[in-house]
């Protein structure tokens, strides 16, 4: 449930920041839906339409940033914690994923982008190479907030530290991944659907240090639950969640 709740939070934050950003320029006839923005471009200058179309990715980084840092200056390693984790790590994601398929989608952000600026093909694949670094070591960055979602105990053990990755990464993921993708339909365009289906497999480049027993630890929790109850606030900001991104599919238009 957290998993889903971060990706749709952080879709709807990227999105909100197109629309935004649209508003801002006065472009006409402006509405957002659950997976992109709609809006007339005819009026505007060529430096406007650039602003808009990286509005998303710039506040999907500032999204990875803020919390990021918010996790770094939370006290408690709970399942609050863990949704500021998803968050920062689906902010990352998401922007150095668009530039990784720059290349092959000029109708994306960051391949529309670059195709205004004509920028030649040698040039948007070292983009695209950028976005495969930045996002390694943006996974690997976030590593240490995953291991110290678990006790002592669990991460010195091979066997429950296995397990335990499991239960924050990979379930969620498999999950998480057909939930997510089934929320986002309908799609205007491939890769609206692209993203809730790949990008999130980009947690898995954390594997290589959450099994290294050898990680550091920086804040152990030796006297944290492992085991949360599902609790009513929970599910109803996963109910009140699903019903808003419902909803956008109707649109929201300025």
């Amino acid at each position: 449930m957290i998993f889903v709740l971060a990706t749709l939070w952080q879709q709807t934050l990227h999105e909100f920041a197109h629309f935004v950003a649209a508003i801002l320029l006065h472009s006409k006839d402006v509405t957002l839906f659950h997976n992109y923005v709609q809006h007339d471009t005819s009026a505007l200058s060529l430096n406007s339409t650039l602003v808009i179309a990286a509005a998303g990715p710039l506040f999907s980084l500032l999204v990875g940033v803020l919390f990021q840092s918010v996790c770094a200056n939370f006290a408690k390693r709970n399942l609050l914690f863990l949704f500021f984790l998803y968050l920062s790590a689906f902010g990352y994601i998401n922007f150095g994923g668009y530039l990784l398929v720059s290349p092959f989608f000029r109708g994306g952000d960051t391949g529309y982008i670059f195709a205004q600026l004509n920028f030649p093909l040698w040039l948007t694949i070292l983009c695209a190479i950028g976005g495969c670094v930045f996002l390694f070591f943006s996974m690997k960055m976030l590593c240490k907030y995953f291991i110290e979602m678990g006790t002592e105990t669990i991460i010195n053990d091979k066997a429950q530290r296995k397990a335990f990755i499991g239960s924050i990464i990979e379930n969620p993921l498999y999950i998480g991944v057909a939930a997510t993708t089934l929320l986002n339909l309908p799609v205007v365009t491939f890769l609206s659907l692209l993203y809730p289906i790949c990008s999130p497999f980009t947690l898995f480049w954390t594997f290589g240090y959450l099994y290294d027993t050898n990680y550091p630890m920086q804040k152990a929790n030796k006297n944290l639950s492992t085991i949360e109850k599902l609790s009513w606030p929970l599910i109803t900001f996963f109910v009140v969640s699903a019903i808003v991104n419902r909803l956008l599919v109707y649109g929201v238009r300025f």
